[in-house]
């Protein structure tokens, strides 16, 4: 079962990963677009405050199941080290 669970979590990283890709080509390109007067520039600038939020969001979540997915590991880790017939606990 933790095997699956590191599987999900790894697979919902990367979903996010190309996300955050996707977010800052949107940002580089909106960047590079000229403007023509206040209201083009006021727009703009919502986009990008739009789209800085976006990157915000996604990375605090690649950030939280980075954690998770760390923590399965490490725990998945304890349980084979100790459920392991080949282990050497005894001096």
């Amino acid at each position: 079962m933790g095997e699956k669970m590191i599987k999900q979590l790894e697979n919902q990283i990367r979903d996010l990963q190309k996300e955050l890709a996707g977010v800052h080509k949107d940002q580089a390109v909106l960047r590079l677009q000229p403007c023509r007067g206040d209201s083009e520039i006021r727009k703009k600038d919502e986009k990008l405050d739009e789209l800085d939020r976006r990157a915000k969001i996604i990375n605090e979540n690649i950030r939280d199941l980075t954690r998770k997915l760390q923590l399965l590991i490490s725990e998945s880790n304890k349980g084979a080290s100790c459920n392991s017939p080949n282990s050497n606990k005894s001096s």
